[in-house]
């Protein structure tokens, strides 16, 4: 089996002076860590663009440099899986597959059957070792309903009947796919078909994320806003606060703490890291949900129940 690196996307701005700089004086611009960020404009150098990639497992910043033409500027991150960047083209409702490590890219997938933005996506397997056999699974459109696309297939297929207002995907080790709605439902599928594992519930987060620790699936229901009641305190911020669950035999089982993992949370990308260098255990490390802001950006400690705002973020670099 193929081990997978947890990396990050991070910013460009490093400067050599910093690079021994951890949590307490992190260099800004936190929001980007990862594949976190929408954009995947970096600097731009002849026909390439260079891009920062976080190793959270030895906390090492590496410089790659990424084709031009399958980063446009009308290119978005919709997900970061198995290695690949998942592209979301809206000007042709399409999506492209880059490794920025080994630097293949994939194009030839076909077009979504509509207009319509993709929140997320996940593969099923590494393209780069299973070129005939991986699978897409998207959250897509107004709705946020899924869709999924088989490799060699001259069409993507809607799931409307499992559903719509999906916050998540996931890919399991056994290259099954999962997908969370904004109500906790968790339903397995195998495009075109999903069977339901837990019914929607009624959880009053903001938004609900899966991230995969031990091959165990985990949900993060997040709580952000002004004024807002979060375990019987009231706040005035915008920072997010988290209740955490464990999927156990067709239910979520809440879970008061991580131990020595940490959570690195995106909008288009989620990891746990066990005992992850100059990072705190048994916390989450979350970016701001609106694009080009860092001063919502934080840490949540399980233990203590309070997050922190991070403003600066600067790995080491390698």
């Amino acid at each position: 089996m193929v081990s997978y690196s947890p990396w990050l996307m991070v910013p460009n701005q490093h400067h050599s002076e910093d690079r021994h700089r951890t949590e307490s004086s992190i260099s800004s611009g936190l929001g980007w860590w990862t594949c976190f960020a929408n954009s995947i404009c970096g600097e731009v150098e002849e026909k390439h663009i260079k891009r920062s990639f976080l190793n959270v497992s030895t906390n090492q910043v590496h410089t790659l440099e990424l084709p031009e033409d399958a980063c446009g500027k009308r290119k978005t991150i919709c997900g970061f899986s198995l290695g690949w960047l998942i592209l979301f083209d809206n000007r042709n409702s399409s999506l492209t597959l880059l490794n920025p490590f080994i630097g293949d890219q994939i194009n030839n997938l076909p077009r979504l059957p509509r207009k319509g933005t993709v929140h997320k996506a996940v593969l099923s397997a590494d393209p780069s070792c299973n070129p005939n056999g991986y699978k897409v699974l998207a959250i897509f459109g107004d709705k946020r309903e899924l869709i999924g696309y088989e490799q060699g297939k001259k069409q993507w297929t809607m799931l409307q009947d499992y559903g719509n207002h999906y916050d998540d995907v996931l890919v399991q080790t056994d290259e099954a796919f999962i997908a969370v709605s904004e109500l906790g439902k968790l339903v397995c599928c195998d495009p075109p078909a999903c069977n339901e594992h837990v019914p929607a519930s009624f959880f009053k987060g903001k938004k609900v994320y899966l991230v995969s620790i031990n091959g165990d699936v985990f949900m993060l229901v997040s709580f952000s806003g002004t004024s807002y009641c979060f375990w019987h305190e009231t706040y005035d911020d915008k920072l997010k606060r988290f209740e955490v669950y464990r999927y156990d035999e067709g239910r979520w089982c809440h879970t008061k703490n991580l131990h020595e993992f940490t959570i690195f949370l995106g909008q288009n990308h989620s990891v746990a890291v066990r005992n992850a260098p100059d990072f705190r255990p048994d916390c989450i490390y979350f970016t701001d949900d609106d694009e080009g802001k860092v001063e919502n950006s934080g840490v949540f400690s399980l233990k203590e129940g309070e997050a922190e705002r991070m403003q600066w973020f600067m790995p080491r670099l390698s």
